[in-house]
Protein backbone atom coordinates (compact mmCIF):
# COMPACT_ATOMS: atom_id res chain seq x y z
CA UNK A 1 0.00 0.00 0.00
CA UNK A 2 1.23 3.48 -0.59
CA UNK A 3 0.88 4.76 2.86
CA UNK A 4 3.60 1.80 3.91
CA UNK A 5 6.06 3.42 1.40
CA UNK A 6 9.24 4.35 2.91
CA UNK A 7 10.41 7.78 1.50
CA UNK A 8 12.70 10.10 2.87
CA UNK A 9 13.01 13.87 2.16
CA UNK A 10 15.46 16.06 0.89
CA UNK A 11 14.58 19.38 2.20
CA UNK A 12 16.24 23.11 1.27
CA UNK A 13 14.99 26.06 3.96
CA UNK A 14 16.31 29.28 2.00
CA UNK A 15 15.50 32.81 2.56
CA UNK A 16 12.52 32.80 0.45
CA UNK A 17 11.27 29.38 -0.13
CA UNK A 18 10.96 25.85 1.67
CA UNK A 19 11.15 23.12 -0.71
CA UNK A 20 10.41 19.44 0.56
CA UNK A 21 10.93 16.45 -2.24
CA UNK A 22 10.23 12.65 -1.22
CA UNK A 23 11.60 10.38 -3.09
CA UNK A 24 11.09 6.52 -2.42
CA UNK A 25 13.36 4.68 -0.03
CA UNK A 26 11.86 0.85 -1.21
CA UNK A 27 13.43 0.73 -4.45
CA UNK A 28 16.63 -1.42 -4.19
CA UNK A 29 20.08 -0.02 -4.95
CA UNK A 30 21.89 -2.19 -7.23
CA UNK A 31 24.77 -2.27 -9.26
CA UNK A 32 24.69 0.32 -12.09
CA UNK A 33 22.03 3.31 -11.96
CA UNK A 34 19.22 2.98 -10.62
CA UNK A 35 16.44 6.03 -10.88
CA UNK A 36 15.14 7.04 -7.75
CA UNK A 37 11.22 7.54 -7.60
CA UNK A 38 9.97 11.27 -6.99
CA UNK A 39 6.51 11.11 -4.77
CA UNK A 40 5.42 14.54 -3.86
CA UNK A 41 6.96 18.00 -3.75
CA UNK A 42 5.80 20.51 -1.00
CA UNK A 43 6.68 24.14 -1.09
CA UNK A 44 6.33 26.99 1.81
CA UNK A 45 6.90 30.79 2.34
CA UNK A 46 10.15 30.74 4.25
CA UNK A 47 9.58 32.91 7.20
CA UNK A 48 11.93 33.51 10.13
CA UNK A 49 15.19 32.91 7.99
CA UNK A 50 17.64 35.57 6.51
CA UNK A 51 20.71 34.55 4.52
CA UNK A 52 20.13 31.21 4.87
CA UNK A 53 20.28 31.61 8.77
CA UNK A 54 17.07 30.98 11.14
CA UNK A 55 16.84 34.23 12.81
CA UNK A 56 13.08 33.05 14.05
CA UNK A 57 12.73 29.12 15.28
CA UNK A 58 9.30 29.24 15.58
CA UNK A 59 8.60 30.97 12.31
CA UNK A 60 11.14 28.61 10.76
CA UNK A 61 8.94 25.21 12.08
CA UNK A 62 6.25 26.81 10.42
CA UNK A 63 7.31 27.02 7.16
CA UNK A 64 9.40 23.40 7.46
CA UNK A 65 5.91 21.68 8.59
CA UNK A 66 3.92 23.10 5.70
CA UNK A 67 6.46 22.33 3.27
CA UNK A 68 7.13 18.62 4.31
CA UNK A 69 3.28 17.91 5.05
CA UNK A 70 2.62 19.68 1.44
CA UNK A 71 5.02 17.30 0.52
CA UNK A 72 3.64 13.81 2.36
CA UNK A 73 0.03 14.70 1.14
CA UNK A 74 1.10 14.87 -2.43
CA UNK A 75 3.09 11.22 -2.00
CA UNK A 76 0.56 9.48 0.13
CA UNK A 77 3.47 8.53 2.59
CA UNK A 78 5.23 9.66 5.44
CA UNK A 79 9.08 10.93 5.20
CA UNK A 80 10.67 8.68 7.71
CA UNK A 81 13.95 11.01 7.80
CA UNK A 82 15.04 14.11 6.29
CA UNK A 83 18.31 15.35 4.89
CA UNK A 84 18.21 19.20 5.22
CA UNK A 85 20.54 21.78 3.09
CA UNK A 86 22.82 24.07 5.25
CA UNK A 87 24.65 27.25 3.56
CA UNK A 88 25.51 31.01 3.85
CA UNK A 89 28.66 32.77 4.57
CA UNK A 90 29.60 31.16 7.60
CA UNK A 91 30.41 27.90 5.54
CA UNK A 92 34.18 27.47 5.20
CA UNK A 93 36.16 25.22 3.12
CA UNK A 94 39.81 24.02 3.99
CA UNK A 95 42.17 21.12 3.13
CA UNK A 96 44.04 18.87 5.27
CA UNK A 97 46.08 16.24 4.75
CA UNK A 98 47.10 12.48 6.25
CA UNK A 99 49.85 10.20 6.19
CA UNK A 100 50.04 6.91 7.28
CA UNK A 101 53.17 4.05 6.57
CA UNK A 102 52.17 0.91 4.37
CA UNK A 103 55.31 -1.06 5.24
CA UNK A 104 55.77 -1.96 1.16
CA UNK A 105 52.65 -3.76 0.67
CA UNK A 106 49.47 -3.66 -1.60
CA UNK A 107 47.18 -0.20 -0.52
CA UNK A 108 43.44 -2.31 0.61
CA UNK A 109 40.48 -0.19 1.43
CA UNK A 110 41.12 -0.75 5.16
CA UNK A 111 44.17 1.82 3.95
CA UNK A 112 42.34 4.44 2.39
CA UNK A 113 39.73 4.60 6.06
CA UNK A 114 42.66 4.91 7.65
CA UNK A 115 44.33 7.87 5.51
CA UNK A 116 40.95 9.32 5.58
CA UNK A 117 40.47 9.58 9.03
CA UNK A 118 44.44 10.78 9.91
CA UNK A 119 43.52 13.44 7.32
CA UNK A 120 40.36 14.08 9.26
CA UNK A 121 41.03 14.15 12.69
CA UNK A 122 41.55 17.87 12.68
CA UNK A 123 41.24 20.61 15.65
CA UNK A 124 36.98 21.94 15.61
CA UNK A 125 36.87 24.78 17.34
CA UNK A 126 33.81 24.68 19.54
CA UNK A 127 31.66 27.40 17.28
CA UNK A 128 32.11 25.36 14.58
CA UNK A 129 30.76 22.25 13.40
CA UNK A 130 32.02 19.29 10.57
CA UNK A 131 29.98 18.54 7.79
CA UNK A 132 31.94 16.88 5.29
CA UNK A 133 35.65 15.49 5.06
CA UNK A 134 36.32 15.02 1.47
CA UNK A 135 38.91 13.05 0.05
CA UNK A 136 40.70 15.18 -3.40
CA UNK A 137 43.70 13.36 -4.07
CA UNK A 138 46.28 10.83 -3.11
CA UNK A 139 49.90 11.07 -3.36
CA UNK A 140 52.01 7.46 -3.02
CA UNK A 141 55.45 7.24 -2.55
CA UNK A 142 55.83 10.66 -3.46
CA UNK A 143 53.74 10.65 -6.67
CA UNK A 144 50.85 13.39 -7.04
CA UNK A 145 47.57 13.04 -8.53
CA UNK A 146 46.81 9.40 -7.82
CA UNK A 147 42.56 9.60 -8.02
CA UNK A 148 42.06 5.79 -6.67
CA UNK A 149 45.60 4.10 -5.04
CA UNK A 150 43.98 0.64 -4.20
CA UNK A 151 46.08 -2.37 -5.23
CA UNK A 152 49.26 -0.38 -5.66
CA UNK A 153 52.68 -1.31 -3.35
CA UNK A 154 53.88 1.86 -1.34
CA UNK A 155 55.10 2.35 1.70
CA UNK A 156 53.87 5.94 2.26
CA UNK A 157 50.00 7.17 1.43
CA UNK A 158 49.41 10.45 2.06
CA UNK A 159 45.38 12.11 1.29
CA UNK A 160 43.99 15.37 0.76
CA UNK A 161 40.76 16.05 2.29
CA UNK A 162 38.42 18.65 1.59
CA UNK A 163 37.11 19.88 5.37
CA UNK A 164 33.39 21.50 5.49
CA UNK A 165 32.45 23.09 8.44
CA UNK A 166 29.78 25.26 9.61
CA UNK A 167 28.92 28.06 11.77
CA UNK A 168 27.58 25.38 15.38
CA UNK A 169 24.84 28.18 15.84
CA UNK A 170 22.98 28.04 12.77
CA UNK A 171 23.47 24.45 12.27
CA UNK A 172 21.85 23.66 15.90
CA UNK A 173 18.99 26.12 15.09
CA UNK A 174 18.05 24.47 11.78
CA UNK A 175 18.53 21.26 13.68
CA UNK A 176 15.83 22.43 16.49
CA UNK A 177 13.53 23.90 13.76
CA UNK A 178 13.02 20.61 11.75
CA UNK A 179 13.12 18.40 15.10
CA UNK A 180 10.40 20.72 16.79
CA UNK A 181 8.28 20.40 13.03
CA UNK A 182 8.14 16.88 14.03
CA UNK A 183 10.64 15.50 11.73
CA UNK A 184 13.95 13.48 11.87
CA UNK A 185 16.46 15.27 10.89
CA UNK A 186 19.44 11.88 9.50
CA UNK A 187 22.37 14.54 8.51
CA UNK A 188 22.93 18.40 7.71
CA UNK A 189 24.33 18.69 3.87
CA UNK A 190 26.26 21.56 2.31
CA UNK A 191 23.37 22.98 0.19
CA UNK A 192 25.71 23.65 -2.80
CA UNK A 193 26.79 19.88 -2.67
CA UNK A 194 23.87 18.27 -2.48
CA UNK A 195 22.46 20.39 -5.28
CA UNK A 196 25.62 19.21 -8.09
CA UNK A 197 24.19 15.63 -7.59
CA UNK A 198 20.83 17.03 -9.12
CA UNK A 199 22.33 18.66 -12.15
CA UNK A 200 25.89 17.68 -12.97
CA UNK A 201 27.29 14.44 -14.41
CA UNK A 202 30.47 12.41 -13.29
CA UNK A 203 31.94 13.06 -16.66
CA UNK A 204 31.22 17.03 -16.36
CA UNK A 205 32.97 17.02 -12.71
CA UNK A 206 35.82 14.88 -14.27
CA UNK A 207 36.40 17.05 -17.35
CA UNK A 208 35.69 20.48 -15.32
CA UNK A 209 32.48 22.91 -14.65
CA UNK A 210 31.33 25.57 -12.81
CA UNK A 211 27.98 25.35 -10.87
CA UNK A 212 26.69 28.91 -9.89
CA UNK A 213 23.88 28.23 -7.54
CA UNK A 214 22.05 32.06 -6.94
CA UNK A 215 19.61 31.70 -4.21
CA UNK A 216 18.03 34.11 -3.06
CA UNK A 217 20.10 35.88 -0.21
CA UNK A 218 23.42 34.32 -1.56
CA UNK A 219 24.99 32.93 -4.85
CA UNK A 220 27.13 29.78 -4.20
CA UNK A 221 29.90 28.88 -6.24
CA UNK A 222 31.13 25.03 -7.24
CA UNK A 223 34.29 24.29 -9.84
CA UNK A 224 35.36 20.87 -10.22
CA UNK A 225 37.67 19.51 -12.46
CA UNK A 226 39.93 16.06 -12.40
CA UNK A 227 36.64 15.43 -10.05
CA UNK A 228 38.33 17.45 -7.19
CA UNK A 229 36.23 20.37 -5.95
CA UNK A 230 38.77 23.26 -6.86
CA UNK A 231 36.45 25.88 -5.43
CA UNK A 232 33.85 26.68 -3.22
CA UNK A 233 32.89 30.56 -2.72
CA UNK A 234 29.40 32.80 -1.35
CA UNK A 235 28.76 36.12 -2.68
CA UNK A 236 26.45 37.96 -0.55
CA UNK A 237 23.72 39.14 -3.34
CA UNK A 238 21.10 36.95 -4.76
CA UNK A 239 17.76 37.41 -6.27
CA UNK A 240 16.55 39.13 -3.30
CA UNK A 241 19.64 41.74 -3.88
CA UNK A 242 17.55 42.34 -7.39
CA UNK A 243 14.41 42.42 -5.86
CA UNK A 244 15.87 45.67 -3.80
CA UNK A 245 17.10 47.24 -6.67
CA UNK A 246 13.15 47.40 -8.12
CA UNK A 247 12.36 48.57 -4.75
CA UNK A 248 14.37 51.71 -4.79
CA UNK A 249 14.55 51.92 -8.83
CA UNK A 250 10.69 52.04 -9.09
CA UNK A 251 9.74 53.08 -5.53
CA UNK A 252 7.10 50.12 -5.38
CA UNK A 253 6.82 47.89 -1.87
CA UNK A 254 8.81 44.53 -2.06
CA UNK A 255 5.69 42.85 -2.89
CA UNK A 256 5.08 44.91 -6.07
CA UNK A 257 8.77 44.05 -7.16
CA UNK A 258 8.85 40.29 -6.53
CA UNK A 259 5.78 40.31 -8.55
CA UNK A 260 6.98 42.28 -11.53
CA UNK A 261 10.74 40.45 -11.49
CA UNK A 262 8.64 37.07 -11.82
CA UNK A 263 5.95 38.02 -14.35
CA UNK A 264 7.85 40.71 -16.46
CA UNK A 265 11.71 40.99 -15.59
CA UNK A 266 14.47 40.05 -18.07
CA UNK A 267 18.15 39.83 -17.35
CA UNK A 268 18.34 41.57 -20.78
CA UNK A 269 17.28 44.86 -21.58
CA UNK A 270 17.54 44.15 -25.41
CA UNK A 271 15.43 41.30 -24.87
CA UNK A 272 12.33 43.22 -23.76
CA UNK A 273 10.01 45.59 -26.10
CA UNK A 274 11.15 49.30 -25.27
CA UNK A 275 7.92 50.34 -26.10
CA UNK A 276 5.98 48.13 -23.81
CA UNK A 277 4.47 49.72 -20.43
CA UNK A 278 3.92 48.20 -16.94
CA UNK A 279 1.30 49.90 -14.51
CA UNK A 280 2.67 49.75 -11.17
CA UNK A 281 0.91 51.60 -7.93
CA UNK A 282 1.19 55.38 -7.56
CA UNK A 283 2.15 57.22 -5.06
CA UNK A 284 -1.29 57.73 -3.55
CA UNK A 285 -3.48 55.03 -2.63
CA UNK A 286 -5.32 53.19 -5.30
CA UNK A 287 -3.54 55.17 -8.00
CA UNK A 288 -1.41 53.66 -10.89
CA UNK A 289 1.32 54.85 -12.81
CA UNK A 290 3.13 53.24 -15.73
CA UNK A 291 6.74 52.55 -15.87
CA UNK A 292 8.87 51.25 -19.09
CA UNK A 293 9.59 47.34 -19.09
CA UNK A 294 12.60 48.32 -20.69
CA UNK A 295 13.41 50.06 -17.15
CA UNK A 296 12.74 47.20 -15.10
CA UNK A 297 15.08 44.74 -17.27
CA UNK A 298 17.91 47.58 -17.30
CA UNK A 299 17.59 47.54 -13.14
CA UNK A 300 18.30 43.96 -13.54
CA UNK A 301 20.78 43.46 -16.18
CA UNK A 302 22.46 45.83 -13.88
CA UNK A 303 22.47 43.97 -10.75
CA UNK A 304 22.92 40.47 -12.61
CA UNK A 305 25.52 41.74 -14.76
CA UNK A 306 27.34 42.86 -11.35
CA UNK A 307 27.18 39.70 -9.43
CA UNK A 308 28.04 37.12 -12.48
CA UNK A 309 30.83 39.56 -12.88
CA UNK A 310 32.24 38.68 -9.87
CA UNK A 311 31.83 35.33 -10.15
CA UNK A 312 34.20 35.93 -13.27
CA UNK A 313 36.78 37.59 -11.04
CA UNK A 314 36.70 34.76 -9.01
CA UNK A 315 37.25 31.89 -10.72
CA UNK A 316 39.96 34.36 -13.17
CA UNK A 317 41.75 34.93 -10.02
CA UNK A 318 42.20 30.81 -9.54
CA UNK A 319 42.90 30.34 -13.30
CA UNK A 320 39.77 27.74 -13.62
CA UNK A 321 38.30 30.00 -16.68
CA UNK A 322 40.50 27.96 -18.98
CA UNK A 323 40.00 24.67 -16.53
CA UNK A 324 36.03 24.05 -17.12
CA UNK A 325 35.50 22.77 -20.65
CA UNK A 326 32.16 22.21 -19.66
CA UNK A 327 30.79 25.72 -19.03
CA UNK A 328 29.05 26.83 -16.12
CA UNK A 329 25.60 25.30 -14.91
CA UNK A 330 22.85 27.63 -13.59
CA UNK A 331 20.89 26.24 -10.09
CA UNK A 332 18.81 28.38 -7.80
CA UNK A 333 15.23 30.07 -8.17
CA UNK A 334 16.69 33.54 -9.56
CA UNK A 335 18.15 31.35 -12.58
CA UNK A 336 15.42 30.63 -14.14
CA UNK A 337 14.74 34.07 -14.62
CA UNK A 338 14.68 35.33 -18.56
CA UNK A 339 18.04 35.92 -20.02
CA UNK A 340 20.06 35.45 -16.85
CA UNK A 341 21.44 32.08 -18.96
CA UNK A 342 22.28 34.16 -21.66
CA UNK A 343 23.72 37.22 -19.99
CA UNK A 344 26.12 34.76 -17.75
CA UNK A 345 27.00 33.56 -21.18
CA UNK A 346 28.46 36.93 -22.61
CA UNK A 347 30.10 37.33 -19.11
CA UNK A 348 32.26 34.14 -18.83
CA UNK A 349 31.94 33.26 -22.56
CA UNK A 350 31.49 29.78 -21.89
CA UNK A 351 28.65 27.14 -22.59
CA UNK A 352 26.09 27.94 -20.34
CA UNK A 353 22.69 25.71 -19.33
CA UNK A 354 20.12 25.57 -16.55
CA UNK A 355 20.39 22.94 -14.05
CA UNK A 356 17.24 21.19 -14.36
CA UNK A 357 16.80 17.73 -12.18
CA UNK A 358 15.29 15.55 -14.53
CA UNK A 359 18.43 12.53 -14.88
CA UNK A 360 18.21 9.01 -13.19
CA UNK A 361 14.48 10.00 -12.04
CA UNK A 362 11.30 8.75 -11.98
CA UNK A 363 7.86 9.52 -11.02
CA UNK A 364 6.85 12.83 -10.32
CA UNK A 365 9.97 14.46 -12.63
CA UNK A 366 7.85 16.98 -14.23
CA UNK A 367 7.19 18.36 -10.41
CA UNK A 368 11.28 18.88 -9.63
CA UNK A 369 12.32 20.01 -13.16
CA UNK A 370 12.48 23.64 -12.93
CA UNK A 371 16.27 25.34 -11.65
CA UNK A 372 14.82 25.88 -8.23
CA UNK A 373 14.46 22.25 -7.10
CA UNK A 374 17.44 20.77 -7.64
CA UNK A 375 18.82 21.57 -3.94
CA UNK A 376 15.64 19.76 -2.50
CA UNK A 377 16.24 16.65 -4.98
CA UNK A 378 20.39 16.81 -4.57
CA UNK A 379 19.51 16.26 -1.08
CA UNK A 380 17.21 13.32 -1.59
CA UNK A 381 19.59 11.85 -3.66
CA UNK A 382 22.37 12.51 -0.82
CA UNK A 383 20.02 10.59 1.31
CA UNK A 384 19.40 7.71 -0.88
CA UNK A 385 23.37 6.99 -1.60
CA UNK A 386 23.69 7.51 2.17
CA UNK A 387 20.94 4.84 3.22
CA UNK A 388 21.95 2.25 0.48
CA UNK A 389 25.34 1.81 2.06
CA UNK A 390 23.31 0.32 4.99
CA UNK A 391 20.02 -1.45 6.55
CA UNK A 392 17.32 1.23 6.83
CA UNK A 393 17.29 2.35 10.59
CA UNK A 394 20.98 1.49 11.41
CA UNK A 395 22.86 3.79 13.35
CA UNK A 396 24.04 7.06 11.27
CA UNK A 397 27.97 7.42 10.65
CA UNK A 398 29.58 10.69 12.38
CA UNK A 399 28.45 13.65 10.49
CA UNK A 400 31.63 14.55 7.74
CA UNK A 401 32.71 10.79 8.05
CA UNK A 402 34.26 10.12 4.40
CA UNK A 403 31.98 7.37 2.79
CA UNK A 404 32.23 5.77 -0.69
CA UNK A 405 29.98 7.59 -2.02
CA UNK A 406 31.95 10.81 -1.71
CA UNK A 407 34.74 8.89 -2.97
CA UNK A 408 32.99 7.99 -6.21
CA UNK A 409 31.04 11.60 -6.93
CA UNK A 410 33.87 13.66 -5.51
Amino acid sequence: MMAQQRCLAGLDVGSESTCAVLIELSVPWGEGDVEARVLGVGEAPTAGVRNRVVTNIDSTVESIRTALRRAEEMAGAEASVVYAGIGGDHVEVDASTGVVAISGREIASRDLDHVHEVASAIVVPDDRELLHAIPQDYVVDGVAGVQDPTGMESTRLESEVCVVTSGAVPAQNLRKAIDRAGWKLEELVLAPLATNLAVLTENQRREGVVLVEIGAAATEVLAFKDERLRLFATLPWGGATVTNDIVKGLGVPTSTAETLKSEHGSAQTRRVDAAESLEIPGPTPGSVRSVSRELLAHIIEQRMDEMLGLIYDELESRDLLDSVPCGVVLAGGAAGMDGVAELAQEVFNLPVSLGEPGVGLTGLVDAVRGPEYATAVGLALYGRHRRAERPVGSAMRAIGRVTSWLREFF
